[in-house]
C-alpha cells in the first residue's frame, strides 16, 4: 500500500519497477484470464461435441477416424504443441485461443462419444426417428440436451485448467505480448524484483490464479452435485 504526501492512499497492492499501479494491472490481467478461459472452453467444446457425437452416433469408419485423431493428439504433450504452434504462429490473444481452444477438444469429444452411444438405443430416440426426424436433429435437439450434464462440468474444470496454461505461456513469454498485462507475465516479470525485497509483484498475481482456479473447481464440484440427481438423492 503506497500513499500519497498527504497521507491518501494512492496504491493499495504496491507499485512494480515502472511505478505502474499493482492492483490496475491485475484488475485488467483478470479480464485477458476469463476472456482466454471461457472463449477458449467454449471453442474446444463446441468442437469435441459435434466430433464426439457425430462418431458415436454414425460409428463405423467416422467414428473410428475421429477418435485416431484424438489418440494422436492425446500422444504429444499438449504444453509442447502449444508452446510449438505459438513459436510458428507467434504471440497473442487470438492465437493464443485458438491453440487452446483446439487442444481441449478431445475430452469433450470422448464423453459425448460414450454419451451418445449409450443414448442413440433410448425409445425416445427411436420414436424421434419414427417421426420423420432428421440425423442432425436427433443428435442436437434429441440427444444433446440429455448429456448436457457431464459436459457443463467437464467445461467448468477445463475452464481453471485453461486459465493455469495461460498463465504458464505468458510467464514463458510465448502467450499474451508482455505490452498486455496478464498474471503469468506479471510473474515474469517479478522474477529479478524478488532479491530487491518486492515480494507482493509475485504474491498478488500467484494468489489471484490460485483463488480462481480454486472457485472454478468448486463450482465444478457443486455443477456436478446439483445435475446428478443420483448425488441429490443421497443428500
Amino acid at each position: 500500500m503506497v500513499a500519497d504526501r498527504e497521507g491518501v492512499v494512492q496504491h493499495y497492492l504496491g507499485t512494480d519497477a515502472l511505478g505502474r499501479d499493482v492492483y490496475s494491472r491485475l484488475i485488467y490481467g483478470a479480464r485477458v484470464s476469463l476472456l482466454v478461459g471461457f472463449t477458449a472452453v467454449f471453442i474446444g467444446g463446441a468442437l469435441g461435441v459435434v466430433l464426439g457425437m457425430t462418431g458415436g452416433y454414425l460409428g463405423g469408419r467416422v467414428d473410428a477416424l475421429i477418435m485416431r485423431l484424438a489418440d494422436i493428439q492425446l500422444a504429444f504433450p499438449f504444453i509442447l504443441l502449444a508452446i510449438m504452434f505459438l513459436v510458428v504462429l507467434g504471440s497473442g490473444v487470438l492465437n493464443l485461443v485458438l491453440i487452446l481452444g483446439i487442444g481441449q477438444w478431445v475430452t469433450y469429444a470422448r464423453i459425448a462419444r460414450a454419451q451418445t452411444m449409450s443414448q442413440r438405443e433410448k425409445e425416445y430416440v427411436e420414436a424421434a426417428l419414427a417421426l420423420g426426424a432428421s440425423g442432425a436433429s436427433v443428435l442436437f435437439k434429441t440427444i444433446l440436451p440429455n448429456i448436457l450434464a457431464p459436459l457443463i462440468v467437464i467445461a467448468s474444470f477445463n475452464v481453471a485448467s485453461v486459465i493455469l496454461a495461460e498463465a504458464a505461456l505468458s510467464f514463458l513469454g510465448l502467450g499474451v505480448p508482455p505490452t498486455v498485462p496478464t498474471w503469468g507475465g506479471m510473474l515474469a516479470e517479478s522474477r529479478d524484483q524478488l532479491l530487491a525485497g518486492r515480494w507482493w509483484l509475485a504474491v498478488y498475481p500467484g494468489v489471484a490464479i490460485m483463488l480462481t482456479v480454486l472457485s472454478f473447481n468448486i463450482l465444478g464440484d457443486w455443477l456436478r452435485d446439483f445435475l446428478d440427481p443420483r448425488l441429490r438423492g443421497a443428500d
